[in-house]
């Protein structure tokens, strides 16, 4: 019966203390980083909270104050934490990463009580499954160090609590389901598939013919349907028009989707595989056992066994949907990111559980095909090779984060109004980084990342952050100091007088 409270999923303490454990095993060191990267000033400019009417105007203001370079969007549910972070903690950068931690924790607890729900309690073990495989993903190099990436995470964790919030009303309305879903979309744009997610979700009685189903899809979404169309009306108004990326493009998604799905699906699959194993051979190689697996999962077309809220093809057909939608949405963005791959691990996760939850209860050689696939899994995702090396990486950023902004303190407090500071800001090292290819460090931070900083550490000081270009000559006002950035291959850290 639709809402019989006997079958809603339940909510076990127990997931919180695993991923709690796993995120001070695998994470605990991001606690001692220093803050980098071109958005994280901007963004805590931009959210901070001095006054009530200071609130107001952070949430209902374009991302980063429109400092922006590559778009216009509006994430107020982003803006809303770095406020909290920079009122609790100033610019430490302890609190924000505890933040992202937390983040983490609970994105995992969703994973597994969302498992839970899709493969029931008679199997519930296999739940902690899907934590497992999306806690220990090498992305989370890309998001979890890096505090302006959060939107990705936290769009994902409120998706997640709304598919669970549908699942623990199935047949009805959950408003609590819509409410989870405007504060996606809050997060990030990419929250709005929790709009056709809700409708297949509610699809998903276990009984009824298709007139019966897609009234219940329609009860499970339409209030986050509603919510979609007043975020989308609000953020016109706010960024004055459509927004979004440069690169979006609806006509070059169809164009681009075999690419986007191509590289993401070594992102996801095969993010760090074994340097022995052939290019493309690994990606290959997981992709035809979560074949293999999912296959054998979606035969089992029976009735939900136990508590379980749907049928092992019914899940399948869930989580194959969010990943189809993922890879559309991406490929309409025209751009790539290594981050954005963090939403396809999730379904990743789900699919692993619910795929070993069903082999696993065939009769057999069950137990070995699944500790086979997961050995596999665990090999060519580079869980046990991926560590040594990215964060290594992460310390030396975070070192040279640390004296760079150590050094413009200096500068910038020792000159006198009307001076001009040249200051490197492209670290020339290269690293083994980004999967495994050897690529030259990017600038730590950007013009528009240090005029943020500037604003927020030398409130009392006219400070001017400018990029030095050879065809154009800048000059200082008569009552600020004028940081311009250059090359370290073009002169050494100086000061110059004006």
């Amino acid at each position: 019966m639709p809402n019989d409270p006997a079958r809603r999923p339940k909510l076990g303490a127990g997931a919180f203390v695993f991923a709690m454990v796993l995120a001070l095993v695998t994470w605990r060191g991001v606690l001692q980083l220093s803050l980098s990267g071109w958005d994280t000033f901007p963004m805590i400019a931009a959210g901070r909270i001095e006054s009530w009417s200071g609130f107001v105007d952070s949430i209902a203001s374009e991302l980063m104050a429109g400092r922006f370079p590559g778009g216009h969007y509006w994430r107020p549910l982003v803006h809303a934490t770095f406020g909290a972070d920079h009122a609790l903690w100033g610019l430490e950068p302890f609190g924000y990463h505890l933040t992202d931690l937390a983040i983490f924790v609970l994105t995992t607890t969703a994973i597994v009580w969302l498992a839970r729900a899709l493969v029931g309690e008679a199997r519930a073990r296999w739940a902690y499954l899907a934590g497992l495989v999306y806690a220990l993903h090498p992305v989370h190099f890309e998001i979890v160090p890096l505090p302006p990436r959060r939107a990705d995470a936290l769009a994902l964790l409120f998706t997640l609590l709304a598919l669970l919030a549908a699942l623990r009303k199935l047949g009805g309305t959950s408003w609590l389901a819509a409410l989870f879903a405007a504060l996606a979309l809050a997060a990030k744009e990419t929250g709005a598939l929790v709009v056709p997610l809700l409708f297949a979700c509610g699809c998903m009685q276990p009984r009824g013919v298709v007139r019966e189903r897609v009234l219940s899809g329609v009860r499970a979404s339409w209030p986050a349907l509603a919510v979609l169309g007043l975020y989308f009306a609000a953020r016109a108004r706010i960024v004055e028009g459509l927004g979004g990326g440069a690169r979006a493009s609806l006509e070059g998604a169809g164009g681009e989707l075999s690419r986007v799905a191509t590289r993401y699906a070594e992102l996801v699959l095969t993010p760090l595989p074994p340097a022995w194993v052939p290019e493309g051979l690994a990606t290959l190689i997981i992709a035809g056992a979560l074949v293999v697996f999912l296959g054998a999962a979606a035969a089992r077309v029976g009735e939900p066994e136990g508590e379980a809220q749907t049928s092992p093809r019914a899940a399948v057909g869930l989580l194959a949907l969010w990943l189809v939608a993922l890879l559309a949405v991406t490929g309409v963005a025209g751009i790539y990111r290594a981050w954005y791959a963090l939403p396809f691990v999730a379904p990743l996760a789900l699919l692993t559980a619910v795929a070993a939850a069903s082999v696993r209860a065939q009769r057999g050689a069950g137990a070995i095909r699944v500790f086979g696939g997961l050995t596999i899994l665990a090999l060519l995702q580079g869980w046990m090779t991926s560590d040594a090396t990215r964060w290594s990486e992460l310390e030396r950023t975070s070192d040279a984060a640390s004296r760079f902004l150590s050094h413009f303190d200096d500068v910038v407090q020792s000159l006198k109004p009307g001076s001009i500071a040249e200051l490197s800001a492209y670290p020339a090292e290269t690293a083994d980084t980004r999967h495994g290819r050897e690529t030259a460090k990017t600038m730590l931070f950007r013009e528009y990342s240090l005029q943020a900083y500037a604003e927020l550490a030398h409130p009392t000081l006219e400070i001017r952050v400018a990029v030095k270009r050879s065809d154009e000559e800048l000059r200082a006002g008569p009552n600020e100091v004028l940081v311009l950035l250059i090359p370290r291959s073009s002169a050494d850290d100086g000061v110059r007088g004006e």
